[in-house]
């Protein structure tokens, strides 16, 4: 038997179908130059648009940025002056309060030691025939 495969002879068999360039070549008659060129340009002018119109955005954008900062530099000026002549008065009044927290403080520690005092007194009174909240009678 003398039989041979297909790997031991050349094939000849023809069903490859066409040719790769005249593939290429008919693709390429089916694009249109003008439209992709129609298309390109379109496209190009659409971006453009935008382009310009985000730069008049940020344009506007930085001058309304320009007067905020021109405001604020103004503000700054009126009130930066006057503050610093009141700070001082502000401290020494800051001062004087925590003196007078301290004050407090001491009456109250006064007031507390002097309790017995206070009772010592009242009861002193009553020996005299003075009570608390009641006044002396009139002597006649």
């Amino acid at each position: 038997m003398s039989e041979t495969n297909g790997a031991d002879q050349p094939s000849t068999d023809t069903t490859a179908g066409p040719n790769p360039i005249e593939q290429l070549l008919q693709l390429a008659t089916l694009i249109d130059p003008i439209e992709v060129a129609a298309r390109a340009i379109d496209i190009t002018r659409r971006t453009s648009e935008s382009m310009i119109s985000i730069m008049e955005n940020l344009a506007s954008t930085v001058d309304n940025l320009n007067r905020t900062t021109t405001r604020i530099n103004a503000l700054l000026d009126d009130i930066e002056e006057p503050l610093r002549r009141v700070m001082p008065q502000v401290g020494n009044a800051m001062n004087a309060v925590a003196t007078l927290g301290e004050a407090a403080t001491q009456l109250s520690e006064l007031s507390k030691k002097l309790g017995p005092l206070t009772s010592l007194a009242e009861n002193a009174g009553g020996l005299f025939g003075l009570r608390p909240g009641k006044q002396t009678p009139p002597q006649g």
